[in-house]
């Protein structure tokens, strides 16, 4: 777990170092057009200004969605409950979710009255601070 974490911070701060390389790129890119306008080459004005506005625009969007995720990974992280239930005497008994379970699973045999148990509801709350 920690090697895909460590991996996935790797890849997230290499795509923002190569966001930022692109947008400086760009900019520098702009700035020859408008130099190359001033000495009349309109051909190479017009090829720097679109590339650039191009480049410019991709990594504004590439850097707005990175700071989309790092807003949704901040968030806290939602606890999932399983209620288990018996139909017959009405026993209900709470625990954490684990991997497999799903609504009307038979669990086994109520503690109190030996019928069959099953999942009644599945849901998340956030944890409480």
């Amino acid at each position: 777990m920690a090697t895909v974490q460590k991996k996935s911070g790797l890849y997230f701060y290499l795509a923002l170092i190569f966001s930022i390389g692109v947008l400086a790129y760009s900019a520098w890119l702009i700035f020859n057009s408008v130099l190359s306008y001033e000495q009349g080459q309109t051909g190479e004005f017009y090829y720097g200004l679109i590339l650039g506005a191009i480049g410019v625009g991709l990594s504004v969007s590439s850097l707005s969605t990175m700071r989309r995720r790092m807003q949704t990974i901040k968030t806290k992280e939602l606890k999932n409950f399983t209620v288990e239930y018996c139909e017959k005497c009405f026993f209900k008994k709470l625990r954490e979710f684990k991997v497999g379970d799903y609504v009307y699973k038979k669990i086994g045999e109520c503690p109190q009255c030996k019928e069959e148990l099953l999942i009644s509801q599945i849901y998340s709350e956030s944890p409480k601070e």
